[in-house]
Formats: structure tokens, C-alpha cells, sequence
């Protein structure tokens, strides 16, 4: 185990994903099937770490792939443990926790549009409350938050209610030897700059989104777990054209710890994607992966399967994923990579395969400051190249902590997404520079 090392936060994983802006129907619904198989990836990676009752912090046994640490805006608006622990934050509270955040924001691209770029000043504001309760059979957590905008120059987007957040964890014992993990998320946002985990990105609206998984483990002998596991993700825009999915996942697998050190998955997942128009398709796959802490301050760990794709059942494509983390003094740093493959969907006939790279770096600079960067990279492409999305987005920031219940943070977005749709190409960018004030009661 990783101690007084932070790691992951000590919130759910997020997944947001986009409609892209095609004007055909039939580009929308290739774009949606994309979108939603997308989603379906991150689906299994929404359980995440536990505080510590200490302040020590000691790396959690995940049940799924790996989560997305770099991101800063968890929760929406609130910190992940790791960054907290940094700066000298408390990083557990029972009972009711009320906050406000006000940001300050530019943007060069407030459309995201490939052409007549338009600036803006946004003006957010963000109340919202945390819950917590633990006891000897297990803990449960719920967040919401609701934000207002108010834009300069686009007034006619001012929003009372712009964006809101809901989220529920609950973990359960509910013998010696059964954990059940109940997760509940739901998310409304219309900045498609904003998504958390990039891929493909549509036009500024209101997207919805709503995910939920529940999971048990159950230790079959001191060495040996159970895993059943089962998620859905429901998916909505208000664009002309979009098409409303709903994505099904099932997990069942084995992992044996060899060691208090290592530990080996091997797991069956299956995928059902039901879409509101068109075709239904699924996927079947088999994967075995395992992780090794090879010191208290590195762990690594990799996965390798096979995955089969309706309608095309005889075709079997290759899926990984690999990561590594390291602790260096008061600095974190994270690499990991991940490739699967989703079913078609509008009339491509072939797999898509994505590609997403992630790095990450945390950097305690000064007692309460705290320096964080982090770049993310994803390519969906088809085998033929007839359609493929390259994305690219990273970002910088310090956060400064004067006392426990105020954090201040200023940082720098870029967001870069390049499409070759069917013979025609769009570039788009958009660049932020933001003052974030975030106040705990």
C-alpha cells in the first residue's frame, strides 16, 4: 500500500461526453454512437478511493480501471483528497457541509466554434452542501451543487440555474465477507468545454446526463474475490438531430492477491447500448489485469483483452490499459494510458477504437500553495480513417489555502479538438484563464 502518499480523490469518477456538431442526421447519429460507446468506457471506473480516518492516506483497492486524477473540477467545484492533503486541508467532515464558489472566467471561444470565435467574461456562481456519515458497517456521501451564470457579452445565455451536480456513494458491509457499493450520479451542463473526460464535443446547449452502478465483492477465501458489477448511463441533448441512448454494462470477474503487493483480475464484461432511434448493439469482452506496488510510493499496474463487436461477431480487436504513479516528497505524479473498442453505430460498419492518454502532476511549491498541471489526450478513429476525432486538452494552476475553509485558485484551459469526418475537416480551440474562490461553512 501507498502510505501518507494521496492518490485518488475521495469522490466518484466523472463522465461527461458530447454530441458533435454535424448537420446531416446521419452524421449526428454516427457521432452519437461514438459518444455513447464512449461513455460506456468509463462507466466501470466510477469507484474510487476512501479517506483515511487519519491523516495519513492509504491508496485504495479500486474494483475498476483507474480514474482520471489530473482533473481539478471534481465534483464540480470541490477539491480531490489528494490536492487537500496537500495543502494542509481537512480532508474528512461528518454530517452537512455547506460552500460557495465564485469564479471569474474569459474565454476566447465561448461557442467552441471552429469560425467567428467570440470572447466573453462569465461571471459563475455555485452554491451547494456535501453530506457524510459513516458507522461500523459503512459510509455514505452525497453532493449537489447548482450554478448561475451571468455572461457579458452573451446575455441572452444568462442561466439561474446553468448547470447542476448530484451525487451519491454509498458503501455497505453487509457481512464479514460482502461489500455492496451503491453509485448515483446526475449531471446537467451546457459548456462543451467543460466535459470532464474529452472526446467527442457538440454544440453549445444543455446536455444530461445520468449514471449509476452498483457493486458487490464478495471474498470467496482470504485470497480470493468475487466481483459482480453492473452500471448504466443515461444520455440526452437538446440539439436538432440528437439521439437520446441508454448504455448497459455487466462485470463479473475474479482477483487474486498473490501478495500483500499484487494483486490479478481477470474479468467478463458485456455492453448493451440501446439507442432511442436506430439499430441496438453490444459488445462482449474478456480481459485479465493486474497491479503491483512496488514500493510505498510506486505503484503500476496494466490490463490485457479481447474484445468482440456486433454486428461484426467474428472480428476480434485488442483493448489496454496501463498506468503509473509515483510520490516524490510533497509532489504526485500519474501516467496512464487506455485503449478499447466500441460497436458501431449510423451506418459505419466498422469498430471504433479510442485511445486516451492521461498525465497528471501535483507539486506542493509553499506551505498552502499548491501547483497543479495535467494533459489529456484521446484519438476515436476507425480502422478505414474515414472518421476520426483528435483532441487534445491541458491545464495549469495554483491554489492557495490561507485558512481550512477557503481555497483560491488560478488557472489556464486550453481545449484543442481537430475532426475528419467523412472526407471533411474541423478545427476548433478555446482557450480560458480563470479566479475560482471556493468557501466551506
Amino acid at each position: 500500500m501507498l502510505h501518507s502518499t494521496p492518490d485518488q480523490p475521495a469522490t466518484a469518477g466523472r463522465v461527461t461526453e458530447r454530441l458533435s456538431s454535424v448537420s446531416p442526421l446521419w452524421g449526428r447519429r454516427v457521432l452519437c454512437g461514438i459518444v455513447l460507446s464512449a461513455a460506456g468506457l468509463f462507466v466501470p471506473s466510477m469507484l474510487c478511493a476512501e479517506e483515511s480516518e487519519h491523516a495519513e492516506f492509504i491508496r485504495p483497492q479500486r474494483e475498476f480501471g483507474e480514474l482520471p486524477s489530473w482533473q481539478n473540477q471534481m465534483g464540480y467545484e470541490r477539491m480531490p483528497v489528494s490536492e487537500k492533503l496537500l495543502l494542509g486541508i481537512p480532508t474528512r467532515r461528518e454530517g452537512f457541509t455547506p460552500r460557495l464558489t465564485v469564479t471569474e472566467q474569459y474565454t476566447d471561444n465561448v461557442f467552441f466554434t471552429a469560425q467567428n470565435r467570440g470572447t466573453d467574461y462569465i461571471t459563475k456562481i455555485a452554491p451547494g452542501f456535501s453530506y457524510m456519515t459513516s458507522g461500523r458497517h459503512g459510509q455514505l456521501t452525497a453532493d449537489y451543487a447548482m450554478e448561475s451564470r451571468m455572461y457579458v457579452n452573451n446575455t441572452n445565455q444568462n442561466r439561474a440555474v446553468s448547470r447542476q451536480n448530484g451525487e451519491l456513494l454509498a458503501l455497505l458491509d453487509l457481512t464479514s465477507r460482502t461489500t455492496l457499493t451503491l453509485f448515483e450520479r446526475f449531471e446537467s451542463f451546457q459548456d462543451p468545454t467543460e466535459q470532464q473526460v474529452p472526446g467527442i464535443l457538440g454544440t453549445f446547449g444543455r446536455t444530461s446526463i445520468n449514471m449509476g452502478a452498483l457493486m458487490i465483492k464478495h471474498r470467496l477465501t482470504p485470497a480470493v474475490d468475487l466481483l459482480v458489477n453492473y452500471g448504466n448511463f443515461l444520455w440526452s441533448v437538446d440539439a436538432p438531430g440528437a439521439i437520446n441512448s441508454m448504455t448497459h454494462e455487466g462485470e463479473l470477474g475474479v482477483r487474486v492477491r498473490e501478495s500483500h503487493w499484487g494483486r490479478t483480475t481477470v474479468k467478463y464484461r458485456f455492453r448493451f447500448f440501446n439507442f432511442q432511434q436506430g439499430r441496438d448493439l453490444q459488445s462482449h469482452s474478456a480481459m485479465v489485469g493486474h497491479e503491483m506496488d512496488l514500493s510505498e510510493t510506486l505503484a503500476v499496474s496494466g490490463t490485457l483483452g479481447a474484445v468482440r463487436v456486433a454486428p461484426t461477431p467474428s472480428t476480434l480487436n485488442l483493448m489496454a490499459q496501463a498506468s503509473i504513479k509515483k510520490s516524490i516528497g510533497e509532489a504526485l505524479y500519474e501516467l496512464s494510458y487506455m485503449r478499447d473498442v466500441f460497436p458501431p453505430s449510423g451506418g459505419i460498419s466498422q469498430p471504433l477504437v479510442g485511445d486516451f492518454v492521461r498525465a497528471s502532476a501535483k507539486i506542493r511549491i509553499a506551505n498552502g500553495f499548491l501547483l497543479d498541471a495535467g494533459l489529456v489526450w484521446v484519438l476515436t478513429s476507425t480502422s478505414s480513417d474515414d472518421l476520426k476525432v483528435n483532441t487534445l486538452k491541458w491545464n495549469a494552476g495554483i491554489s492557495y489555502a490561507p485558512t481550512s475553509w477557503l481555497v483560491a485558485r488560478v488557472g489556464y484551459d486550453m481545449f484543442d479538438q481537430r475532426e475528419d469526418l467523412f472526407g471533411t475537416s474541423t478545427s476548433r480551440a478555446a482557450n480560458k484563464i480563470s479566479l475560482r474562490l471556493t468557501a466551506s461553512f
